[in-house]
C-alpha cells in the first residue's frame, strides 16, 4: 500500500476538521432563524439573525435603539429615522436593513447602490471576510447564490450558513494568526 505524506498545512487542517467535526455538523443541522421586523413611524427595520456576524456596530453606534439585554432588542421609536438609517448603513453583514415609509427605491437607486466599481475584501480581526462592491458568489454546483452589495464570508469553517458567516467564530473562539 502506498501512502502519501501530508504537508504540515494538510496535517493541521485535518486535525482542526476532526476536532470541530461534531460541532460543525450540529451547526449545519440548526434550523434557519426567522427574520425579525420592527416598525415605527417613518421606518421599518428588519434583522436577519442568519446573516449577523455579531460585530456589534449597531450596539455601539446607537445603544438607545439596539440593546440585546432588552426584549425586543430593537426599539425603533427610540431615535430618529435618520439616526437609525445611518447606523444600519454601517452594518457590515447587512443583517440589518430598513425601508423608509411611503418610499420605494427607484431602479436607478437600486442599481447605483449595488454597482460599485471597486470590490473590497476586508479581514475582520478574529472574524469573517467582509466583501463589498460588485461581486457574485457561486456555490460548488456552479449556481449563483443570492447576495446583496455586502457579504460576510466565513473564515473559521464553523458556520451553519456556508459560505456566509453566522457568528460561529465567537462560539469556537476563532483567532486570527498574527502577521509575521
Amino acid at each position: 500500500m502506498v501512502t502519501e505524506e501530508l504537508s504540515y498545512h494538510d496535517q493541521v487542517l485535518s486535525y482542526v476538521l476532526a476536532l470541530f467535526d461534531p460541532y460543525v455538523t450540529r451547526m449545519r443541522e440548526k434550523s434557519m432563524k426567522p427574520v425579525q421586523t420592527y416598525q415605527a413611524t417613518g421606518i421599518t427595520v428588519t434583522f436577519d439573525p442568519n446573516l449577523c456576524i455579531h460585530s456589534a456596530v449597531c450596539l455601539k453606534s446607537l445603544p438607545a435603539v439596539f440593546d440585546t439585554r432588552r426584549k425586543p432588542w430593537i426599539q425603533v421609536a427610540a431615535a430618529t429615522v435618520s439616526q437609525i438609517a445611518s447606523t444600519i448603513d454601517k452594518c457590515p453583514s447587512r443583517a440589518l436593513k430598513y425601508v423608509l415609509e411611503g418610499r420605494e427605491m427607484s431602479a436607478d437607486e437600486a442599481k447605483n447602490g449595488q454597482a460599485q466599481t471597486v470590490t473590497t475584501i476586508q479581514l475582520a480581526r478574529d472574524g469573517p471576510l467582509l466583501v463589498s462592491g460588485a461581486f457574485v458568489v457561486i456555490d460548488e454546483n456552479g449556481v449563483e447564490m443570492e447576495t446583496t452589495e455586502t457579504a460576510a464570508l466565513c473564515r473559521c469553517g464553523a458556520t451553519g450558513n456556508s459560505p456566509f458567516c453566522d457568528g460561529s467564530h465567537l462560539t469556537i473562539r476563532f483567532v486570527t494568526k498574527p502577521k509575521r
